[in-house]
């Protein structure tokens, strides 16, 4: 091991200043050794600097030809996939709830209740997702989702309708972060290679809204009250039992995330924030749970931000130095380098977490203090990307009131439809949703093969899977049988979970890093503005619920088109 530390530390700076060379031609280059002018051209319209730019395209090249796929990759996903899983549950289970709570409570308008997690929602979106970019990913991806397992838990207890409501409100603050702090750090750990991830990282989605339908149907069908006449809180313990699981449930996941495998702070944006030796500490504990090594050194990324002529050129004032030295001040050189070696492994076996923890309260205040308007004004920073950052946030906003009209109503619906019919039973109605929640699956796969498909893409897969939800939509008002009712719900589960899995994955690909937070924190800001107007529409639609799924499959087929539009196919590129 000395033997290695003193060949190590007797590199001359000619070597230094060759790494520093490579790195800087590197950054500009795609893993096959082509210039890569189309990132760069696409760097300086999304309002990111050169040194940036370089930095990163060092890093994501050391991610995917170095360290690759491996058991950091896994844990990432696993975890973000819960996340996922779990952000799901609330709407399945309040949608489920929603009939015992309005027989419990007998509010006038029981939509209220989605309006309230909607408001949440729409507050924890924009605060979080801008918090990401100021904070870092690491505190945003724990606190949310603390947040919202003890939150969840609350809302099984609440007392009255109003109390529902705010913890609701409150509950939504936690959830409405998660979604785009998930996605962010599974994106900024991916090597290019494997984005496809992304897309199928809904199957999470599915698999939370199934495990919530499992849940409310075993103990909603079973704790319940038939009517408002005869309904206290005593009798009617199902949809809370519901909330208590879920809860408990969400609670577990955050501790896998805090104590059993805690994940690293972003590189890209410990790179976007000037901490490159914090960002190298990060790639070489990913490389060392990849069972892998890293090339990457921090000459190379310093000279990749400043520049290679300044690197070369102290580059060779540093040889020359070094050549006229005498033998006693080249051993003192030796000394000093080994000694600063030693240092260097004694940061190196100690775990980036622990350096992570060096963010102290007077950090956070730091960066804090220096928030400004800088990360929004970077989204709209030339015509292409103003035109991308406000088509994104007006898609989410249309698919955010459309989804909400159908799904989270969905067992009001089919309570409606069952007694149209003459009748199913509740047992039987949320054994169908059960069935819908397990139709969206193959969904996730379907996209996933698609997104990487030449004359798809991205927003060839997104487009037709938003037209066919919409056609399903309007075919599913149509239905007259339970059998149709059922039929067409599985195939407008499976359509629009393939939309949103390549929506949600394409928003994460087109901001880069340092605004990427603060972008997708916008565009599930902008779903939830509308989302709040879904209860409304709603609570206001008659007898009939017919109204509300002719609107949802309006927008849905308006999304389509519009995703046509979009500036960016983010298919083959690594991210920013």
């Amino acid at each position: 091991m000395l033997g290695l530390r003193r060949n190590r530390g007797t590199r001359t700076a000619a070597d230094a200043a060759d790494a520093a060379t490579v790195a800087t031609s590197d950054a500009g280059r795609l893993s096959d050794g082509s210039l890569d002018s189309e990132v760069a051209k696409m760097a300086a319209e999304m309002g990111v600097d050169a040194s940036y730019e370089r930095k990163v395209a060092l890093l994501n090249k050391a991610i995917k030809d170095e360290i690759g796929f491996g058991k950091f990759q896994l844990w990432v996903t696993f975890l973000a996939g819960g996340g996922w899983a779990i952000d799901n549950f609330w709407f399945q289970a309040l949608g489920m709830g929603l009939p015992q709570i309005e027989l419990e409570f007998e509010p006038e308008h029981i939509q209220f209740a989605a309006l309230a997690l909607y408001s949440g929602l729409l507050v924890g979106a924009t605060v979080w997702g801008i918090l990401s970019d100021i904070i870092g990913r690491k505190v945003s991806w724990n606190v949310t989702l603390l947040l919202s397992g003890i939150l969840g838990v609350a809302v099984g207890g609440a007392p009255n309708f109003v109390g529902l409501g705010g913890l609701l409100g409150a509950l939504g603050v936690g959830v409405g972060g998660q979604l785009p702090i998930d996605g962010v750090m599974l994106i900024e750990f991916l090597p290019a290679s494997h984005y496809w991830i992304l897309t199928f990282l809904s199957v999470f989605w599915c698999l939370g809204q199934l495990f919530a339908a499992v849940m409310g149907w075993a103990f909603i069908t079973n704790f319940r009250c038939e009517t408002a006449d005869a309904c206290p809180k005593s009798s009617n313990m199902g949809w809370r039992y519901t909330w208590f699981v879920l809860g408990g449930v969400t609670l577990v996941m955050w501790a896998a995330r805090f104590f059993i495998y805690p994940i690293p702070e972003s590189p890209k944006f410990l790179i976007a924030n000037g901490r490159d030796e914090e960002a190298l500490e990060v790639l070489r504990f990913i490389a060392k749970e990849n069972g892998k090594t890293t090339t990457l050194t921090l000459a190379q990324l310093k000279a990749a931000g400043e520049g290679a002529t300044y690197a070369n050129k102290q580059g060779d004032e540093e040889a020359a130095r070094g050549l006229d030295a005498t033998p006693d001040e080249k051993t003192d050189a030796k000394l000093e380098a080994e000694v600063q070696l030693e240092q260097v492994d004694k940061v190196e076996s100690s775990s980036p977490l622990q350096r992570a923890d060096r963010v102290n309260l007077q950090q956070l205040r730091r960066s804090l203090s220096q928030f400004d308007t800088s990360h929004i004004r970077a989204l709209f920073s030339s015509p292409k990307m103003a035109w991308n950052t406000s088509l994104i946030c007006f898609l989410w906003g249309l698919i955010g009131l459309a989804y909400p009209l159908y799904n989270v109503f969905v067992a009001l619906y089919l309570k409606n439809a069952g007694a149209a019919s003459g009748g199913s039973s509740q047992a039987e109605q949320y054994r169908d949703l059960v069935i819908i929640a397990a139709c969206g699956i193959p969904g996730s796969f379907f996209a996933a093969a698609m997104v990487e498909l030449p004359y798809a893409g991205r927003k060839g897969t997104m487009a037709l899977f938003t037209l066919l939800t919409g056609v399903f939509l309007f075919l599913f008002t149509t239905a007259r049988t339970p059998q149709a009712i059922l039929g067409w719900n599985c195939a407008t589960s499976l359509s629009q979970n393939a939309m949103y899995s390549v929506l949600y994955a394409m928003s994460y690909e087109v901001f880069p890093a340092p605004h990427r937070g603060t972008g997708d924190g916008l565009a599930m800001a902008t779903q939830r503005v509308f989302g709040v107007a879904a209860p409304v529409v709603g609570a206001f639609a008659g007898d009939k619920p017919d109204k509300p799924i002719y609107i949802s499959a309006s927008f849905f087929i308006a999304a389509a088109a519009l995703m046509l539009f979009l500036p960016y196919e983010t298919r083959g590129r690594a991210a920013l």
